[in-house]
């Protein structure tokens, strides 16, 4: 079975955070309708702007988020310097301290 594409993992993390900031939108909504009131435009209205409002930036950033994080099957090790020696194969030197002229 093939990896899913990188537009299917967009798609699925716009679903994912919208989900997530329609419930967050329906808690902080709920919240402040009843410690200020609902407003001139009423209940519906105010929860369904904190629902939309918190959904829309939620599933935006997670979309943004699930692309960035997408790690291909076949990756280019990164290169370093002018040589283009991978980074994972180049030398580990250990260098000791050197010997004060008290101890020699």
């Amino acid at each position: 079975m093939a990896e899913p594409s990188a537009w299917d993992k967009m798609k699925l993390g716009a679903l994912m955070g919208t989900t997530v900031g329609l419930g967050l939108g329906a808690i902080f909504g709920i919240i402040t309708i009843l410690r200020v009131g609902p407003g001139p435009k009423g209940y519906l209205s105010t929860m369904g702007q904190y629902m939309l409002s918190s959904g829309a930036t939620f599933g935006f950033f997670m979309s943004i988020g699930s692309v960035i994080r997408t790690e291909g099957k076949f990756q280019q090790p990164r290169l370093l310097g002018p040589q283009a020696v991978p980074v994972h194969q180049l030398p580990i030197r250990i260098v000791g301290t050197p010997k004060s002229a008290a101890e020699s």
